[in-house]
Order: C-alpha cells, then structure tokens, then sequence
C-alpha cells in the first residue's frame, strides 16, 4: 500500500519539480534543477538524484553544476542513512524531510469555520511577517519567496487557505493538486498567535478540502520536528523519506553596497573566474607595478577564485579582509576589499581595490572607495580608514584627495626588487562627505562577524 502512494508522490513531485525549473542540465547522478531568476532560494535550484549514490561524486557534480551559485544542495529523493553520514563528514548539513500521507481520519476533529481560501495576494503580508521572523530573514529574501511561490503557482494548480483571528490572518498553508494527488505545504503560524491550535485546524481543513477532489493527499514534514507529531495525530503516517543535503554559504553572501553605477558584494565561483579574466586581460600597464605583492605578474582565473576563497574562509571578527568584487550593470570590473585586524577594538580599516583598464578613468574607481567608505563608517563604526599607493600610481591618490584623505607618511616597498616610495594616507571619519548616495542591505544581522556588535 505504501510503495504505491508512494510512488505516486514521487512522480508528482518530480513533475512539479520539472514544471517549475527554468533551466534543467542532465547530470551524471542525476539532474540539475535551477530557477535563476530567484537563484538565492535553495528550494529552486539543486541537484536531483532519484536514488542514493556516493556522496563524493554527488558533491562534485554539484560544484560542476553549481560555480555560479553560492549554495549547494542535492536532494536525493530516496533516502539513505550511510550516504548522509559521507555528507556531513564534508561538513554539510543532512535535513531528512519524512513524506507523510493521509491514511486515517484525525484523532479528534476542531472547529474550522474561522479558515477559508484566500488569493496569494492576501497572504502576502503574512508571509512577510513569517520570514522576517527567520533569523535569515529580511525584505529581498521575502520578496524572492514571494516570486518562487508564484513559479510554483503558475505550474501546479494551488489553492491558499488562512486561519482568521478578527479579520487578521493568523496561520496559512496551500495545496498543490494534480492527477488525484494533493501536497499541503507551507504550513505557518505567525509567531503571536502560536500555541493556539491554528495549525491543527488549518492542517485538517485544507486535508478535507483536498481529499474531496483527490484520493490520495500528503505532506511533509521534519524529521527532527515537532509538527510531524501533529500530522500523526491528523491522520498520516510515513511512507518514505527524503533528504536534503546542503552546503551553506557564508552570511557574509547576503551583503550588497550599491552606489547609482556599482554593486558591491561577494562573488561566486563563475564571477570570480570571469573576475580573473579581467584581471588577466590587465589591469596596469606591463612597465608598471601598482601592488606592494606583484600578484597581477602570474595571475590566472584560478589565482583570482582561490584567493578570495581563502580569504572567506579565513573570516574572523578578529582578523578579516572582506573583498567585495565591483559589479557594473551585473558584470564584475574589479575589487574593492576593506579588512581590519582586531577592529572591535581599534575601530580602523584599510582599504585596497583594483579596477580592469578598460574601467579606468570613468570615476567607478571613486564610486567604489566612496561605497566601502560608508560601509566602514556609517556601517560598522570606524573611526579611521588607511589607504596607500606605490608612486607611480597617480590616480589613486587622485581618488583618496577626492574623498578626504591626508597624507600621514610614507615608506618603502620593493614588489620586483627595486624599491619604490609607497605613499600612506588616512581618513578619518568626521572628514568624510560621500560624494553618491549609498545603499547598503543585509548589514546588521553580519555585525557580530565584524567585531561591530
């Protein structure tokens, strides 16, 4: 009986899955799904393996199919305990999500009549409220939720439900129905009204209302959570299992600062190798060497991806360099980074950024230094900003006048053997008047990893 539903789940679901994605790539073990237009929810975009395989060649496919994101997930439909171990010893994170089907009545039946379908339109507050209340939750993220939500709408026939408490949506779920298969998702219950029973009585009406047009509905549930006890009680069992193996990002991914022609933030694998491009196709003429380390003389698209990898993984409040690859009108051009040592208690940063050629002399060089000059004051509550250039570099300089700093010294550096006075100049915070609005998002929750809390 359960192998059965079972298998009807799966083809369901993998024919939602197939309906929503936007871009499918076949894969060795299995097959890439992804929806780039809401590319930061990992719901949208994994890779699929129908069946367990070893866990090394998973995670290497999905890095293959994956450079340009900056998760990794792979979701393997059937479930298997030893390949789960493999991952986490890789240092993912193994979510076993149980599928449950409505075999029975519930053990008790609730009042209902305060729940009732509703348009998408109207729970949109409610998810909004639901995902701020996520401590990964912010304004973009919701909205991103919001358009993945309507991918699914516009691929699998869904009808909303909600608990009302005094005209105000207390709880909410959907259904998702096609060839006699019904999904309930997207069980919640806003925080203030928790502990109420509006999870039961959403969960049974929309069970009622599917099982009146579909004869076999299910859901899905935690492994480790408490509501899989609830949907016991409403009449499903398990029938199979399924996991969802994730390789989170860094935080630090969710940081944007963006000025009228420049987005600053991290970049994934594909960015920065298209970043090393630039920086291969040269950034200073050959005669020249504007860096205290000559990097730019080997430099390759590996060198570029691999160091700011490095650095990323080396983040800490005591000691970080944060190198934001400068995006013009969605392309990278160069990097801005900002770093400190001990900064909780020195509340100083230095700054350093390169720009392609083909980049130069348009004032983004200017845009960049002004953009993580306000991320380092306004943001994190430096004092000082220190800079430099090797002489030789005019336009650095050029760039630093403009924003206010002075010089406060100088010393010397040999990058290939001769040496070259190199120019100190510092900022400090009272002196400096951005010359763009900024805009920066997704900062407070990062805080603590700065040392800035």
């Amino acid at each position: 009986m359960h192998a059965r539903e079972l298998e009807r789940i799966h083809a369901f679901r993998a024919a939602l899955e197939d309906a929503v994605a936007e871009v499918r790539v076949p894969a060795a073990r299995g097959e890439g799904l992804f929806a780039p237009s809401v590319r930061e929810v990992y719901d949208m975009n994994y890779l699929r393996s129908e069946g367990p395989a070893p866990a090394d060649e998973l995670i290497d496919e999905a890095e293959r199919l994956m450079e340009d994101y900056f998760h990794r997930r792979v979701v393997i439909e059937r479930g298997d305990d030893a390949v789960a171990d493999d991952f986490r010893a890789s240092g993912w994170t193994v979510t076993p999500h149980l599928i449950m089907a409505r075999v029975r009545p519930p053990d008790r039946r609730v009042d209902t009549s305060f729940v009732r379908e509703v348009a998408f339109a109207d729970l949109v507050p409610a998810r909004h409220a639901v995902t701020l209340g996520e401590p990964w939750g912010d304004a973009e993220i919701s909205s991103l939720l919001d358009e993945a939500k309507q991918l699914i709408v516009r691929a699998v026939p869904t009808r909303f439900f909600a608990a009302f408490v005094d005209g105000e949506i207390a709880a909410y779920c959907e259904v998702r129905s096609r060839d006699g298969v019904a999904q309930i998702e997207d069980v919640n219950t806003l925080e203030r009204f928790r502990g109420r029973g509006f999870g039961r009585a959403i969960v049974q009406h929309a069970a009622e209302e599917a099982s009146a047009t579909n004869d076999l509905v299910y859901l899905e549930a935690l492994a480790d959570d408490w509501p899989r006890e609830l949907y016991g009680r409403l009449g499903f069992d398990v029938v199979g299992e399924r996991h969802f193996n994730t390789l989170f990002p860094s935080p630090l991914t969710r940081l944007r600062v963006r000025t009228p022609r420049v987005e600053l933030r991290l970049g994934t694998d594909a960015e920065l190798r298209e970043l090393g491009r630039v920086a291969v196709a040269g950034i200073h003429g050959p005669d020249v060497m504007p860096f205290e380390f000559p990097w730019t003389d080997d430099v390759t698209e590996d060198s570029v991806r691999d160091y700011h990898r490095d650095r990323l993984r080396q983040f800490s409040a005591e000691n970080w360099e944060l190198g934001l690859v400068a995006f013009h009108r969605g392309r990278p051009l160069g990097i801005q980074s900002v770093a400190a040592e001990r900064f909780a208690e020195r509340r100083t940063v230095v700054t350093g950024s390169w720009l392609g050629r083909p980049w130069q002399g348009r004032g983004l060089g200017t845009e960049m230094r002004a953009a993580v000059l306000h991320l380092a004051f306004a943001g994190l509550g430096a004092t000082v900003a220190r800079s430099g250039a090797i002489a030789g570099n005019p336009q650095s300089l050029g760039v630093s006048r403009k924003l206010g700093y002075e010089v406060v010294g100088s010393h010397t550096v040999s990058p290939r053997g001769a040496p070259l006075e190199h120019t100190d100049i510092e900022l400090q915070r009272e002196r400096f008047r951005s010359p763009v609005p900024v805009e920066v998002v997704a900062l407070e929750p990062l805080l603590p990893l700065f040392g800035a809390s």
